[in-house]
């Protein structure tokens, strides 16, 4: 069976392929053995840091134990004083006893001792006598004469008496009497150290040892137990695998592997492995070579063909000079693809940007005068509309304000790109053709192209109430939308636009979640800023004295206005008077009460308007902020002295307005009040003087009347608000209305 050139090929790099199988085997199991071992080393190291610590902390609780018998011990303090020769014997035993609980209650302790310097004894839990009887003379005559500062001893031998046995130790030394440089010594078992090392080290695979700072063995877990002999012979100690140092005594636990250990059997076999893997790539890489050099040869031709032609083209490919013709194939055609992706790109940003560009012409009435080319692209975007029927609709996301400081730039694109191809996708089951776009940040425009035929307005209102509903549902806000009307022609298209946006310049009178058509802006009566100024007065002057009408007032105006129609400019309008006539009855008010509105709620009312879009919006916030602010000053009028002695005076001109010898003396003479300090009581209280308060309850009662009873002359209603003669009533009237009675009358009856 004959075998093609690819299946020579592809066997051929079987041996290299098993090659590096291996040696990703050995790799990987080298790299398993290593984890491993540095795992080992870090549990050793950690193990080694413990029993240091413990250590530490076994041989300081003994520091302590010694420091606070010096210190707190009465029996240890008169050992070291001057006393009757009975009455030392006695604290001698008792000292020794003390000695003796000192044993009992540190395991490691092996020996502990006293040396007093004015009669140069030494009493231990088991003896006392003089020094030159004691088996450790010679230590504390080097630490009697030693000028460097006591701590603990390298290991050392010890022994009590002459005949004794010695015992391998670590001494801790300190002054008992600084006076007479008596001592207390304390002997620490490096056996029990030995004890205290191996119970933490249970595992035989590893040496610990503990050694001093001159590098001399203090205890290690091979050493034997009391019971056998003093040394036993262990393995040699191998590598060190981690040490801690003690900041306490300056002593060293070094922890390693013993020497012949399996764990260094294992280290020697690694290296073994390693080696061998190095040298099996080796003959791999060697093999890889011959038989790419063999598999190139009929390549070779080709190549050089290859390269003679891209030696021709290099720099109108801008490729590099390189030798390497498979190079120059990959850059080549890498370059072709990226500038084919860029182009296309490119290709369909600037298509958006053109379609939004014809779109926005369309709608602004730049259809005369055109070129061809231009209404090709409308077609193209929108299809024909010429002998079609046009209309436009103006999608707006209501409180986007709000709305775009709730998301981020990228999440409004994000849900306004989701409501575009909502409308996209409901606009496929419809006859009439449907082109959008986004005509500012909130507004989505809508263009219905339909043939003559159909039902036109139908379809166009049903896909928006569709539109509305489906957004309401899915998506953080609401749409309204504005209709316009249908065109037959597409350079009138302009005035559907126009007249879309006129719809929706209503919504701050008619609402939001909703569709308005322009035939809706007809259904109401217009606004007449002037009837309304009256009422916008009464709320002013109740809020600023303190009447708790206001919010009647308020509610009042409120209902008028949305009984009428009007756009947002208007609505604007009406607002900024209404706060303007807040502001200025409430600066006729002493300076404390202007103070609360200018803090906070002035600014807080201008702010409303700005951020929202209807008027039951705006009244909803405007009247909780009145509200807390009203709250306010009422608490400010509380405060007062004199808050209900005006209030009586009020009430009194409530109930006798209408008699005609209401005046300052007549109110001096029923509450034994001055006419200047009542005027200035009045001024502090309500901002106005008593003659203007009382000349405002007469207009305002006669304005009731001229409401209720349009038969009544002018003569007989001023006389009941208590007006002798009618051209002073008439002054008065107008002055407060800016109209007679009579013309008041006649705009009230149309």
């Amino acid at each position: 069976m004959r075998i093609n050139r690819l299946n020579r090929i592809q066997l051929s790099y079987l041996p290299v392929f098993f090659v590096i199988c291996l040696s990703l085997l050995f790799i990987a199991y080298l790299t398993l053995s290593e984890v491993s071992k540095q795992s080992a080393h870090k549990a050793n190291n950690m193990l080694a840091h413990n029993v240091m610590q413990m250590i530490d902390n076994s041989l300081q609780s003994i520091d302590l134990a010694i420091d606070r018998q010096l210190l707190e011990n009465d029996m240890i303090s008169l050992f070291f004083q001057e006393t009757s020769i009975r009455d030392r014997q006695y604290w001698d035993y008792r000292t020794a006893i003390v000695l003796n609980e000192l044993l009992e209650s540190h395991p490691l302790i092996d020996s502990i001792y006293l040396y007093r310097t004015r009669d140069n004894m030494v009493l231990s839990p088991t003896t006392f006598i003089r020094l030159d009887e004691f088996g450790d003379k010679q230590f504390v005559g080097r630490k009697l004469s030693s000028l460097q500062p006591f701590r603990w001893t390298s290991n050392r031998e010890y022994r009590e008496q002459s005949g004794d046995s010695t015992v391998d130790v670590v001494s801790l030394v300190k002054y008992a009497n600084l006076s007479d440089r008596s001592l207390v010594v304390v002997n620490v078992s490096t056996e029990r150290l030995s004890h205290l090392i191996r119970g933490m080290t249970p595992s035989g695979l590893n040496y610990f040892e503990l050694s001093d700072v001159d590098g001399g063995v203090v205890a290690t877990r091979d050493w034997p137990n009391a019971m056998k002999e003093r040394w036993r012979e262990r393995p040699e100690s191998g590598a060190e695998w981690s040490n801690a140092q003690s900041e306490y005594t300056g002593w060293t636990v070094r922890s390693g592997v013993y020497e012949g250990g399996i764990m260094q059997w294992v280290s020697t076999l690694f290296y073994v492995w390693i080696t061998l893997g190095f040298l099996t790539i080796a003959g791999g890489i060697i093999w890889l070579i011959f038989v790419t050099r063999r598999n190139y040869r009929p390549i070779q031709m080709i190549s050089q063909r290859m390269t003679e032609y891209f030696q021709q083209k290099r720099q109108e490919l801008t490729l590099p000079d390189r030798d390497d013709e498979l190079k120059y194939i990959e850059t080549a055609v890498n370059k072709l693809l990226d500038q084919s992706s860029l182009l296309l790109e490119q290709n369909k940003e600037n298509l958006a940007y053109r379609k939004r560009h014809v779109f926005l012409q369309l709608l602004e009435g730049a259809v005369s005068g055109q070129t061809n080319e231009w209404r090709q692209e409308v077609e193209q975007f929108g299809g024909a509309i010429d002998h079609s029927r046009l209309l436009v609709a103006i999608v707006e996301i209501d409180g986007y304000q709000d709305i775009s400081g709730k998301y981020t730039s990228r999440d409004l694109y994000l849900l306004k790109h989701v409501m575009y191809s909502a409308l996209d996708e409901m606009a496929e089951t419809e006859t009439c053709r449907v082109w959008s776009e986004w005509i500012e940040r909130h507004q989505l425009g809508v263009l219905f192209i339909m043939e003559h035929g159909g039902n036109a307005d139908e379809q166009a209102l049903s896909l928006m109430e569709r539109l509305k509903a489906w957004v309401n549902r899915h998506l953080p806000y609401t749409v309204t939308v504005g209709v316009g009307n249908w065109q037959e022609d597409a350079a009138n298209v302009v005035e559907s636009y126009e007249s879309a946006l006129e719809a929706l310049n209503y919504k701050a009178s008619l609402g939001m979640n909703r569709i308005i058509k322009h035939t809706d802006i007809a259904a109401k009566p217009p606004l007449e800023i002037l009837k309304q100024s009256q009422r916008v007065r009464a709320v002013g002057q109740s809020f600023r004295s303190g009447e708790v009408d206001w919010e009647r007032h308020w509610h009042e105006l409120f209902e008028e206005w949305r009984e009428q129609l009007f756009t947002k400019d208007e609505l604007l309008g009406m607002l900024n008077y209404l706060i303007y006539q807040l502001h200025k009855e409430i600066s006729e008010l002493p300076k404390e009460f202007q103070t609360i509105w200018n803090d906070g709620p002035h600014a807080q009312l201008n702010g409303i308007m700005g951020r929202q879009e209807t008027l039951d919006t705006i009244q909803k916030e405007c009247f909780g902020v009145l509200q807390d602010t009203f709250r306010r000053m009422s608490d400010l009028r509380e405060s007062k002295h004199n808050h209900h002695l005006i209030r009586s005076v009020k009430q009194y001109i409530h109930e006798h307005y209408n008699d005609s010898n209401l005046s300052h003396a007549h109110l001096e003479k029923e509450f034994g009040l001055t006419a200047s300090y009542l005027s200035r009581l009045f001024k502090e209280e309500f901002g106005v003087k008593f003659i203007d308060y009382l000349s405002q309850t007469r207009i305002e009662k006669a304005i009731e009347l001229l409401k209720a009873y349009p038969d009544k002359t002018v003569q007989s209603i001023a006389e009941e608000v208590g007006y002798m003669h009618g051209i002073t009533f008439i002054r008065a009237f107008k002055k407060y209305t800016g109209s007679t009675p009579g013309n008041y009358r006649k705009d009230l009856i149309p």
